[in-house]
Parts: C-alpha cells; structure tokens; sequence
C-alpha cells in the first residue's frame, strides 16, 4: 500500500461516498486483504470517501491517504480482534468466545452510519450481511450498492438468510459479486434484481515477473487464509508423494488462520523443509511469487458448505509468471484458459500430487507465461475494474437525482 496523500482533500464538487465494510487495513504493515482498500483508493478521484469500520488495536482514523476513517468501538481496546486477521467468521472458528462481541459489534456499525448518514450522498456495503442490512435498513433515501465476496452466501445457508439477502437485494440501487457462483447464487434468489459480475481487482504495477528473480527448483507455494475452503490440508496429504519423487524440495506457506497449529502438527510429521510465513502484507508477496518454482492454490469446498469467490491470489501469481496448480471452483469460469496454469478438480492427494508433479516437468518459455500475464490485465487490474465501480456508483447517483 503507497500513500498516495498526506491528508483527506474533499473536494466541494464530489460526491460523499461511504464505504461500510468490516476488512480494511489498520496500517501500512497490516496483513488484511487489501482489496477494500485498493478500490477506495481509486475512488477517491471522483468521490469524497469516508470508511467506517471496526476499530482495532493500532488502526489508523482520520484523514489516511485521501480516504477518511471512522473506526467504531465495540469491545474494551483488547478485545477488538472479532474482525482483524482473517474475517469474522474464521474468527469466530478460531475463538468461538467471540461470538460474545458479534452484536456490539453490528450494532456499533450500525449506530455510527445512523449518526453520519446525512452526510452522505450514497453508501456502498462490502458483504450483504451485515453491511448491506445495516445500510438498507438506516440509509433512507441514499442509495446503497451492496457487493458481496463469498462468506456472506456460502457460509450462511438457509431459508432465514436467503430472506434477509432478498430483502437486501430487493432495496439495494444496485449489486454486484465478485464470482460466478455468488452472482449465480443471488441472481436466483432474487431475479427481478440485477447483480453485476465485479471481481475485486489487484494491483499489476506491484505483482508482475521480477527481472532479478530466481525461481527456486523444487520450491513449492501456498499463499491464503489457513481455512478448510483453501485446501491446505489437502496439499500437505500430497507432499510425502512428492517428496519421493524428488521433484519437490521445500513448500513455503504464507497465510494465517484457525486451521495453522493442525497444519503445523502435520508438517512435523512429512520428511520435507515448510516453511510457515504467517499472514504478510500485500506488498512482501510479489517476492515469494517470483522465486516459486510452482504455487499452489488446491482451493475445495468445506464442510459448511463455504467455497472461494474468486482467489485473488490464483490472479497474483499469475500477474507474476508463476506456472500454478489450482483447485476447480465454479468462480474460475470467469478467468480466461490460460498456458501455465493446471486446474486439478479431486480431493484425493495422490491426484492432486499427479497434477503437481506434471506442471513442476513442463518447461514453458518465459514469453508463454508474459501472454498469460497479458490476460489478466484487463479483466483483472484494476484500472478496468475500478472504471466499472465508478460508473455503477455514478449511475446509482443519476437514478437518484431523477427519481
């Protein structure tokens, strides 16, 4: 994350956007998926923003590289770890005893966006529930887009929750989802509703092949969140296989979250160097992307029913040249086929080490893998999908001023 100012200028011609979401760095070292963050960053060209989310120990408020940020109490100052590191529902998993804070901290959110809602000209909720419940149910007149990421739909299943999302989507200005599936999901649910197909983008000046790099043979990677629907377990159920083989060296693993001491108490066990990261900031990964020989993303669906939206870090490592084996997830319908890239759709290891061990022997030329990388650009940076947001928001305004 580059600042890209030291104060919050609002301009008296802009629109007073709010941005209701509880993902968003608390500073620069902060590990929290970015992408929030990258979108308001862009946005602030066009709009005034002002986020409000979740307070947490060290998080910045203010004026913070032109966005303005309300943070919200909702626990005693050490307390207030429900949102940071990983999402509230893996949280809760880690620690269900938090559950205790849940509705402080729904209701923080939702008094703080009663007392500011005047000052807003329109509201855009990341995640239908909570956010998107909260701004319907207190915007009044301001328009609401609502974008949903994946939690909101998979891991919350059943008629009760498919009301509460109708009724979000019904009252919304207007949605979109950042996969596939979740469109698919929600465009059921409520047809009458359009939802928008919006991935969240990344930042292609930052993830891109690395002209000192050197890829490690025989190093493999994992970049995600230590949950079921990433596939972990699966891989290290593959890595003796590998290992035999003698084509893998070492695995390296970026990422943190409840499933990290049952990973660790496998890798104990596997005659193989792993190396445990823990969660790093955006800005370290294009240097562990470039000196993987392969990465390795065996995306799955969990028990609850919870699968990917997209994989953000499937477009990563791609952005950087990395030749990388996924899991299949319906979201991936929206990625373009691409050399250098094997989708592996099996939940046994000895598959899934197949698959690994064949991508690992191909030898593609480096102008192969720039083409990949030409793919997502488009699609995927940012510059297209911020443009596709500004014109959503801006067109949400326009329908509210002819109304």
């Amino acid at each position: 994350m580059e600042p890209n100012s030291k104060a919050c200028k609002v301009h008296a011609h802009q629109p007073r956007l709010c941005v209701l979401t509880t993902t968003y760095p608390i500073g620069e070292s902060d590990p929290c998926p970015p992408f929030v963050y990258e979108l308001c960053q862009r946005l602030t060209a066009h709009f005034a923003v002002t986020v409000i989310a979740p307070a947490a120990v060290g998080a910045r408020t203010g004026a913070w590289h032109g966005v303005e940020v309300i943070r919200y109490r909702y626990a005693p100052a050490r307390f207030q770890t429900l949102a940071s590191g990983g999402g509230i529902l893996p949280n809760l998993r880690r620690a269900p005893w938090r559950l205790v804070w849940l509705p402080a901290l729904i209701l923080g959110q939702a008094w703080t966006l009663w007392r500011h809602r005047h000052r807003f000209d329109l509201i855009h909720a990341h995640w239908l529930i909570p956010q998107g419940l909260i701004a319907v149910a207190l915007a009044g007149p301001v328009p609401v887009i609502c974008t949903s990421h994946g939690a909101d739909v998979f891991a919350l299943r059943g008629r009760l929750w498919d009301g509460l999302r109708r009724w979000v989507l019904q009252r919304a200005a207007a949605s979109t989802a950042v996969g596939l599936p979740l469109q698919k999901n929600l465009q059921a649910l409520a047809p009458q509703c359009p939802v928008a197909l919006l991935p969240m983008g990344i930042d292609m000046k930052r993830f891109h092949p690395q002209s000192h790099a050197r890829r490690v043979p025989g190093r493999l990677l994992f970049v995600g969140r230590l949950v079921p629907k990433k596939g972990l377990r699966l891989l290290m159920a593959a890595l003796p296989l590998l290992g035999s083989e003698g084509r893998v060296r070492e695995l390296h693993v970026v990422g943190d979250g409840p499933e990290r001491a049952d990973i660790e108490a496998m890798a104990a066990l596997i005659a193989m160097p792993i190396h445990f990261h823990g969660a790093l900031p955006s800005a370290q990964l294009p240097d562990h992307y470039n000196a993987a020989a392969l990465v390795v993303l065996p995306f799955c669906t969990a028990a609850d029913g919870d699968e990917e939206g997209l994989g953000l870090t499937l477009i990563e490592a791609l952005a950087c040249g990395c030749k990388v084996v996924s899991g299949v997830s319906q979201a991936q319908a929206a990625i373009p086929e691409t050399p250098g890239w094997w989708r592996c759709d099996a939940q046994a290891p000895e598959i899934l080490a197949a698959v690994i061990s064949r991508a690992l022997a191909a030898d593609l030329e480096p102008d192969v893998l720039q083409a990949a990388r030409a793919q997502m650009l488009e699609p995927f940076g940012w510059t297209h999908l911020a443009s596709a947001y500004i014109g959503l928001l801006q067109g949400a305004l326009v329908q509210r001023g002819s109304a």
